[in-house]
């Protein structure tokens, strides 16, 4: 049970496991990639619209067959093919059926309190001044989350995925974990990756990573028994094509390293990256399996995870565990498992050989971004929900 509440603080529902050889793929499309990579994403593009052809199969065989109909009782009125025409509509049938529950497909809302300029005005000028710099991305709604990253959620507003609500999803972890000016490094990442400006085609491919895992659950989980076929398609395309599309993902993902550098120094930038992990690793590894792990039998008093979080990484976290995780970073140089450049790559095309490691947290960005008010108020709503969810009472 702690290992499973542990997975819903730290993953997101796309983030699933599908029976696909990646790392086999990959080594096979290394050289490729590497030694031809305008022709590597010609070769990718296609691969990528299948997608999009798969969405528009039914509506498309519904439009053939209705005109195929029109055609058979316009011609075959008094000949003996009435079996055929029969066949025609019930396949017409079949397909129109599909093509309208594809239509009422709903795309679930991210949970999260929302928040506005009302009342975070310091946030929202800063996610303001991060939009107009990389060229007015449109984001629909913020929300503050129980994650510890800060991440972008493409929905897209109907069926067939051209028009997008953008939710920016802010953990407050990572606004308790980090300073101002790191902070300001992981939006800018996010923000530049959603803009796309300079790498129209590699972020396209990038966001192509998540929407078709996304079209996978959705369909599996709310398209029911007609739509099954699809489901099934999704399955197995969602992760052949991250294997196929790895290294155009791999370069996006690089290219928004860089368009943080517009914004900032390179050694800030680098501090915002080292930070995460540090940060990230010390949630994941020590502080929420000890939180999980504290007594329920109403006699201890709770340690409260949001309340106490902040101090915790101010006073808990030890230099030799930043080395430690700092290190395993940078041996991570074959991971295939994520878009994520290793740390290594990411550091050399910034400009540095060797990390710089941020120095001791004093501000955090909830302090410096969020009104005290505010601030409090999140923390206790997030402390209450995970107390409901843990089944702890407080004392």
């Amino acid at each position: 049970m702690a290992h499973n509440m542990l997975e819903a603080l730290t993953h997101s529902i796309t983030e699933t496991d599908f029976s696909v050889n990646r790392t086999t793929i990959v080594r096979w499309l290394r050289p490729f990639a590497a030694t031809t990579p305008t022709f590597y994403l010609l070769f990718v593009i296609p691969f990528a619209l299948l997608g999009y052809f798969a969405l528009l199969l039914f509506p498309g065989l519904s439009i053939w067959l209705y005109l195929k109909l029109i055609n058979s009782l316009y011609f075959t009125a008094d000949s003996p093919h009435w079996p055929d025409t029969m066949m025609l509509g019930s396949f017409l049938l079949l397909s129109t059926l599909a093509s309208i529950a594809l239509a009422r497909l709903v795309f679930r809302t991210p949970a999260g309190s929302p928040v506005n300029y009302e009342k975070t005005p310091v946030l929202f000028r800063l996610i303001k001044k991060l939009q107009q710099h990389y060229g007015r991305p449109g984001i629909s709604r913020v929300l503050i989350t129980r994650d510890d990253s800060v991440k972008i959620t493409r929905n897209p507003v109907s069926w067939f995925p051209v028009k997008f609500r953008n939710t920016l999803e802010i953990g407050l972890s990572a606004l308790l974990c980090t300073s101002p000016l790191e902070f300001r490094g992981m939006l800018a990442r996010e923000i530049a990756k959603l803009a796309s400006q300079k790498n129209p085609v590699t972020g396209w491919m990038l966001s192509l990573h998540r929407q078709w895992a996304d079209y996978h659950y959705y369909l599996e989980q709310n398209g029911g028994l007609i739509l099954k076929p699809l489901a099934f398609f999704f399955r197995y395309y969602s992760p052949l094509y991250n294997a196929v599309s790895f290294f155009a993902a791999r370069r996006a993902e690089t290219r928004s390293d860089r368009y943080t550098l517009e914004i900032m120094e390179d050694d800030d930038a680098i501090d915002a990256i080292i930070q995460t992990i540090i940060f990230q690793n010390f949630l994941r590894k020590k502080y929420w399996p000890q939180v999980i792990n504290q007594p329920k039998d109403g006699k201890h008093r709770v340690f409260l995870p949001y309340k106490k979080m902040s101090q915790t990484v101010r006073k808990n976290v030890k230099e030799a565990d930043i080395k430690r995780w700092i290190e395993q970073a940078l041996r991570q140089f074959g991971d295939t498992r994520t878009t994520l450049p290793p740390l290594k790559t990411r550091l050399r095309l910034l400009g540095h050989e060797k990390p710089v490691y941020p120095p001791a947290l004093k501000e955090t960005a909830a302090e410096y971004y969020l009104d005290f008010s505010m601030q409090q108020l999140l923390i206790n709503s997030f402390d209450k929900s995970w107390m409901r969810q843990a089944g702890m009472q407080s004392s």
